[in-house]
């Protein structure tokens, strides 16, 4: 019965060290920052897409875009036995990726909490920025003083450097003319309002979110034909 025991105890705890030993560890900036310097053989790895990549990464980050199809197949590529650090925008994205990474055998995952946003937020250092200085920011109050005033509104979260933004912006400024009185939008720069970004969650640009009468009703992500934005915004009409 002894020797059962101590068996059924082993194995239990052999068990929790390798659900341990499976789980990617999430870091502050600054832990991030300290632990990828005093690793030589760090892996950098940037979720975001392409076009958020192109408007600045952390100095030496490769790209691997998380949603693409290819993902899997890209990242076993890297060395599984170095340590691999990984950052979105946000947060929500390289948890994800961490996790893939860990189910395809790389021992060593960090993520960075927070993301790229956090990081700007704290003047590290990246390259490849191009950041748009003049934009204009908002503040939480300004943002929820908009939405007591206003019925439907449309926050649009976008950035200068960002692809599928530009692309969508001369149809968000013919719907903003042609509901003007019915619906509100705003245009919310992604590198001037970073709290706004963080206190709605937004992980990746372009991403709309509706609210009705003080509550959100509404969020998409990505790039939207006209008619698919049209259709989404007239539902709440």
């Amino acid at each position: 019965m002894k020797n059962i025991i101590r068996t059924f105890i082993f194995l239990t705890v052999l068990s929790i060290a390798n659900i341990s030993n499976c789980l990617s560890q999430v870091l502050s900036t600054e832990d991030f920052q300290k632990k990828y310097s005093e690793t030589s053989n760090a892996q950098l790895l940037d979720v975001r897409t392409t076009g958020e990549y192109g408007g600045g990464h952390l100095m030496k980050a490769q790209n691997i875009d998380y949603r693409s199809p290819d993902f899997v197949q890209k990242i076993n590529t890297l060395d599984k036995a170095k340590p691999v650090f990984v950052y979105c925008l946000s947060g929500g994205r390289s948890k994800a990726a961490a996790e893939v990474l860990k189910q395809n055998g790389f021992a060593t995952v960090y993520d960075l909490q927070g993301g790229y946003l956090k990081w700007t937020a704290s003047n590290l250092p990246v390259e490849g920025s191009k950041e748009n200085t003049s934009a204009k920011g908002y503040s939480k109050t300004e943002i929820e003083t908009i939405l007591k005033e206003n019925e439907v509104v449309v926050l649009d979260f976008f950035a200068s450097w960002c692809g599928p933004c530009i692309k969508m912006m001369p149809t968000v400024d013919k719907l903003s003319q042609e509901l003007t009185g019915k619906v509100k939008f705003v245009k919310v720069d992604a590198d001037a309002s970073k709290k706004i970004i963080e206190n709605y969650k937004v992980d990746e640009i372009p991403t709309f979110i509706i609210f009705k009468n003080g509550k959100q009703v509404k969020r998409s992500t990505g790039y939207l034909e006209e008619k698919a934005l049209q259709k989404m915004i007239a539902t709440q009409l």
